[in-house]
């Protein structure tokens, strides 16, 4: 099957575990100062929420999905100053991702 590096599946019960998990992935994020922004996402984030509401004696279980998407930031090389070293290879390492997502979009939606 298919295997995501560094994915993990979290059980949780409330609103306050959701917003304790949301926390910790944040802060899990890499950032980086560019010419353009403070605090430019430098990482990918992808969530995927399912809440499950149970079965009652005359109604079916319910199950609703939501998938939250933050792709790190694309900037051009000329604009954010980033000729040299890490940023530039961060930089030319987000394009190439973001590049691929792109071929895989359009090869699903063929």
């Amino acid at each position: 099957g298919l295997h995501v590096e560094g994915l993990s599946h979290k059980v949780v019960e409330s609103m306050a575990d959701v917003d304790l998990l949301l926390v910790a992935g944040q802060s899990a994020r890499a950032t980086g100062l560019t010419r353009l922004n403070e605090f430019s996402s430098r990482s990918h984030a992808v969530v995927l929420v399912v809440v499950e509401q149970a079965s009652g004696l005359s109604r079916p279980a319910r199950v609703g999905k939501l998938n939250l998407v933050d792709l790190a930031g694309s900037e051009r090389l000329s604009n954010s100053g980033e000729s040299s070293g890490i940023r530039l290879e961060e930089s030319k390492q987000i394009n190439k991702s973001l590049s691929a997502l792109g071929n895989v979009v359009a090869a699903l939606s063929e």
